[in-house]
């Protein structure tokens, strides 16, 4: 790799690699949990520029960026809520989502939020244990007339690394 790595908050101009990075991710790296109705369901277009820049309004989104290039992103909520959080598909296991991970748990510590919640995909499960998020439940989400199986999990910030 040249260069190094780095996370930043978000910008308006990465709403086409974020879009594009979050339907490639779906469709080829969450496939391999659901199936292809579950993934069309998740992600059946990829959503305008308009639509991701809304989101950017709503969440606090880091990216992580080495060469201009957009290797991950994640969304947190003031409540502690951590909604979309992806890696691209040919960066997957190379410490991009740890160190996303890690900027969102400074941040959590700096806001003294009580804990870190999200609603996790299968194939998100054994990252998120890895960084310390423990299964609260199991549950079945519908969406878009699909059921999926998700694990609503936690993590409490003295827990933080």
């Amino acid at each position: 790799m040249h260069g190094t790595m780095h996370i930043r908050r978000v910008r308006s101009a990465d709403a086409p690699q974020i879009a594009r990075l979050y339907y490639e991710t779906i469709h080829r790296v969450n496939a391999r949990d659901y199936s292809p109705e579950q993934i069309r369901a998740w992600a059946p277009k990829i959503y305008p520029d308009a639509w991701w820049r809304r989101r950017f309004k709503d969440y606090q989104v880091w990216v992580a960026e080495h060469d201009e290039e957009i290797l991950g992103f994640a969304e947190l909520e003031s409540t502690g809520h951590l909604d979309c959080f992806y890696v691209h598909h040919l960066w997957q296991g190379r410490g991009v989502g740890s160190a996303l991970m890690a900027r969102i748990d400074e941040e959590a510590r700096r806001r003294r939020l009580p804990r870190l919640f999200a609603d996790v995909s299968i194939t998100a499960l054994p990252f998120f244990l890895k960084l310390g998020f423990q299964v609260v439940r199991r549950q079945k989400r519908i969406y878009r007339n699909r059921a999926f199986r998700l694990f609503a999990m936690e993590k409490r910030p003295h827990r933080l690394p």
